[in-house]
């Protein structure tokens, strides 16, 4: 069942009668719960939230968040990501990050690739027609899955997954604890398998895009001009936070900048500048800090970092393709076993 929220009120109601049977939640917890099923009215859910046990990245046992979103922004249009030919304007295209710039991809920046890298192997227009080599539909979205993938595709591609393309309803069950839980090991890593967290539009916040690993094929796999692009298992997801996209909620504390989600592990992440323009300047090194009101949050780094916060401070939940699964987010973030 697909709610877009347009009957708030029954929904929080069934919403906080799903949370009653979860044992044992504290005040502050229900609190919390309360809070997130609120801000998240804008998202295009999959049932309703609950609360629900989980295990936490570092094996803590926790009460977390539920939630299930179909994995597309339900604010905004997705698109467009590669322009057809080097005449095309910015208005064809999307963005990409080049030495900490966000930049339009058009048509000149298209054939201004062996000069962008300094690589002439970059040549992913025809000379003559000015046409761009795009990988789109069903072969677009395979690439954009999977870069190391065993269809054959040439170098000089531009790499093109819409929505449309994939031919099913992309959903992601989110466990997010509700009190955060300090971690051991807040050393800069975002691990792929939660991400970094969700948008309150229902679009995940990924772990940073592999642009090493797209670029060594001579690809682009363009973000639209939101920051975000599309494949088959994660849906649309963002890589970065760019101005007047994903839905901003207004701080408890006049001035302070806008809240855009929430991260993995349970504090809230928000935008970069303050309502005068202003970047905080007192962050650790997650780009969190505490303030009156507020307590412990995050700020979003610049968009063309490609990594929306550092680190995490508290253990993570999980972000799951089964929306029946439990949470066990030890499991992934244990090492192999030989």
């Amino acid at each position: 069942m697909l709610l877009s929220w347009s009957k708030r009120a029954s929904v929080a109601a069934i919403a906080a009668m799903c949370a009653t049977p979860a044992a044992a939640q504290t005040h502050d917890e229900q609190h919390r719960y309360d809070a997130l099923v609120d801000v998240f009215q804008t998202a295009t859910i999959v049932g309703v939230p609950s609360l629900a046990d989980c295990t936490l990245s570092e094996g803590a046992e926790a009460k977390c968040f539920k939630i299930t979103v179909v994995a597309s922004p339900s604010d905004h249009i997705t698109g467009p990501y590669c322009p057809r030919n080097i005449s095309d304007g910015p208005e064809e295209g999307g963005k990409w990050f080049v030495d900490g710039e966000v930049r339009d991809v058009d048509g000149a920046f298209i054939a201004n690739l062996s000069e962008i890298y300094d690589d002439d192997a970059w040549q992913m227009f025809d000379s003559e027609t000015g046409d761009i080599f795009v990988r789109a539909n069903e072969i677009g979205c395979i690439v954009a899955g999977d870069p190391n993938n065993e269809t054959g595709q040439p170098d000089n591609i531009c790499v093109d997954c819409a929505l449309s393309f994939i031919g099913e309803t992309v959903t992601q069950t989110y466990f997010i604890p509700l009190t955060p839980v300090a971690s051991e090991n807040a050393d800069g890593r975002i691990g792929p398998d939660s991400g970094i967290g969700l948008a309150f539009n229902g679009a995940k916040m990924d772990a940073p895009a592999p642009l090493d690993l797209i670029l060594g094929g001579h690809t682009l796999g363009p973000f639209d001009d939101c920051g975000g692009h599309i494949n088959p298992y994660t849906g649309y997801h963002y890589h970065g936070i760019l101005d007047d996209c994903a839905p901003r909620v207004s701080a408890a504390v006049e001035g302070h900048a806008g809240r855009v989600g929430v991260a993995m592990d349970g504090y809230d992440i928000y935008d970069r500048l303050d309502a005068s323009g202003a970047a905080s300047t007192d962050l650790d090194q997650c780009g969190g800090h505490t303030v009156d009101g507020l307590g412990y949050h995050y700020h979003a780094n610049p968009a063309a970092d490609n990594q929306i916060i550092g680190c995490f401070t508290a253990q993570t939940g999980c972000s799951l393709t089964d929306p029946d699964a439990s949470c066990d987010a030890s499991a992934t973030a244990r090492p192999p076993r030989p």
